[in-house]
């Protein structure tokens, strides 16, 4: 059976945006945060053994010194058992509600579940710009943007958390990811859902798709830097009227996305914010 090194890193409240952030380009795994009683934040991450897992807890540990780290190692077996105390439902905006197989019957009355198999490397639903995503996706199909037919790309789909919920709006499309597990994760999920013939998956980026091919609606929930490096790839993506929502982005880092975008003939996108991230949003691109 395969053993996971588990990492717990305790801060202070003043230092849990510095290490979000941190994990955020650092740990693609993804993490574990829980609130202490002394109003401390324990970031708990499961990783394989090796250089990369003992290069990550020092880093941490030297950028810093303030954090307590503890360190154990917890069978695969045992990790996913753990996921069924931590993981709560997610309602995102007043239309998703984000839920794993042995919660898939609680949906409250009137949402509708996007089911996802928690796994060790992917998201959950509960990291905010997932959150935000989701939210701005049910306010375009709200606003009369998006309709049932209509077509999406979900670049670094991840999960597929997006990407599914596009598609129990009734639309189709595509969604890409890097991280060949990760495929495989959304390859699950989307049978789960039972999304086979409206969303199609597939190891890559903007590459992988045919030069010409445009979307009624682009998803991107990744990371500020590469939002602005391919501003110009993922705005041509969009077709006529179509939508633009781009999410992964810190509040302090929101301006100089928009930047990057309006630079290229874009109006100013409206702002969606949770916490410390905000989402961009482009409605009816001309």
């Amino acid at each position: 059976m395969k053993t996971l090194l588990r990492i717990t890193a305790l801060v202070p409240s003043t230092l849990t945006d510095a290490l979000t952030l941190h994990l955020t380009m650092n740990a693609p795994g993804g993490w574990q945060e829980e609130e202490r009683p002394d109003g401390r934040t324990a970031f708990t991450l499961h990783l394989d053994q090796g250089p990369a897992a003992q290069a990550l807890e020092q880093d941490i540990a030297a950028r810093w010194p303030e954090a307590e780290i503890t360190r154990d190692e917890i069978q695969e077996q045992d990790w996913a058992l753990a996921w069924r105390e931590f993981f709560t439902p997610v309602h995102a905006g007043s239309t998703f509600t984000v839920l794993p197989p042995w919660l898939a019957d609680q949906a409250p009355a009137g949402r509708i579940p996007i089911v996802i198999e928690p796994k060790q490397a992917f998201g959950t639903g509960h990291h905010g710009t997932t959150a935000l995503c989701l939210g701005a996706l049910a306010g375009l199909r709200e606003a009369g943007l998006l309709h049932p037919g209509d077509d999406f790309l979900d670049l670094g789909t991840g999960s597929g958390i997006l990407a599914l919920g596009c598609c129990l709006l009734g639309l189709h499309g595509v969604g890409l990811d890097i991280d060949p597990l990760a495929i495989e994760n959304a390859v699950e999920n989307r049978d789960i859902n039972g999304a086979q013939q409206s969303l199609h998956l597939a190891v890559g980026s903007l590459e992988a798709l045919a030069p010409e091919r445009t979307f009624r609606l682009v998803l991107a929930n990744i990371l500020a830097g590469p939002l602005k490096v391919m501003a110009p790839q993922l705005r041509a993506r969009v077709a006529p009227g179509g939508c633009l929502v781009l999410s992964g982005i810190l509040t302090e880092q929101a301006d100089s996305v928009a930047d990057a975008y309006t630079a290229l003939g874009l109006p100013a996108p409206r702002r969606e914010n949770s916490g410390e991230w905000t989402a961009l949003v482009w409605e009816q691109v001309a």
